[in-house]
C-alpha cells in the first residue's frame, strides 16, 4: 500500500481498524492538538469526532482526506517511528550557552505510542516505500532512506480541487537517524505530484546535510 500510495488499500485498512481506533491513533500521534513547542500561533489541525464519521469519512481519513495536520505534526509523527515508538515534545532550543556554562534542555517523552518492534516494522515499510515507490528514481543511491510522499488535493468551496495540490516528502536516513525532515511545496507548478517535486528537493537537501553531519554512505550499490 505504501509503495503504491494506494488510497483504495488505505481505505480498506481504515475500515478494518474502524473509526474509533483510527481516530484514537491519530490523537496518539499528536494530531488534532498542539504539540507544546515554544512558538506562538501553533495550529491544532482538524480531526473531527469519530462518532460523526460516515463510512466514507473513515475511508478518506485513512488516506488523509477530511482531516488536516500541520507540517510540524506530520514530522513529529514520523519521529515516533524513527526513535523507537515514543511521541516527543518538539522544541526550538537544544541548549543554552552562558559564558562557560552549558545548560542542556532535555527532550521530553510525552508517551509511548508504538512498541519498538512495531516502529522498526514501520521503518522497514518506509524504506520499501522510498526504494520502490513513486519517488524511487530520485532516491539517494548510497544512503538508506525511510520516507513517504504526500500529494494532498486542496479543499475549495467544500470540494477538493483536482488540479491543485500540496506536495510533501517526509523521512529520515534509517541507518543514522540524525534528523528527520519534511519538505512541503504549496501548489507546485511543474507537477501536482510530490514524487516529482518535493521528493527530489528532499534528496538534494539531504545530499548537503550528510556533509554537514558527517554521515558516511551506508547503502551497498
Amino acid at each position: 500500500l505504501l509503495e503504491k500510495s494506494n488510497n483504495i488499500g488505505a481505505a480498506w485498512v481504515g475500515h478494518l481498524v474502524g473509526a474509533k481506533q483510527l481516530s484514537y491513533y491519530f490523537k496518539e500521534f499528536g494530531l488534532g492538538e498542539k504539540s507544546g513547542i515554544e512558538l506562538e500561533g501553533e495550529d491544532t489541525g482538524v480531526i473531527h469526532d469519530y462518532a460523526d464519521w460516515t463510512d466514507i469519512d473513515t475511508a478518506t481519513a485513512a488516506f488523509g482526506q477530511g482531516i488536516s495536520a500541520t507540517p510540524l505534526q506530520v514530522i513529529n509523527s514520523f519521529n515516533v517511528i524513527a526513535n523507537g515508538g515514543f511521541l516527543l515534545q518538539p522544541k526550538i532550543v537544544d541548549k543554552i550557552i552562558d559564558q562557560d556554562e552549558v545548560i542542556e534542555l532535555p527532550t521530553r517523552q510525552v508517551k509511548r505510542v508504538l512498541s519498538k518492534e512495531t516502529s522498526e516494522t514501520m521503518v522497514s515499510l518506509l524504506e520499501s516505500a522510498a526504494d520502490s515507490g513513486e519517488a524511487k528514481y530520485f532516491v539517494l543511491k548510497n544512503y538508506q532512506v525511510a520516507g513517504k510522499t504526500g500529494t494532498a488535493q486542496i479543499p475549495f468551496e467544500g470540494e477538493y480541487d483536482p488540479e491543485k495540490t500540496n506536495a510533501t516528502f517526509v523521512g529520515f536516513l534509517s541507518n543514522s537517524r540524525k534528523y528527520t525532515m519534511i519538505v512541503k511545496l504549496e501548489q507546485p507548478r511543474s507537477s501536482v505530484y510530490a514524487a516529482e517535486t518535493a521528493a527530489p528537493l528532499w534528496m538534494d537537501i539531504t545530499e548537503e546535510l550528510v556533509k554537514i553531519y558527517g554521515i558516511p554512505p551506508d547503502k551497498q550499490l
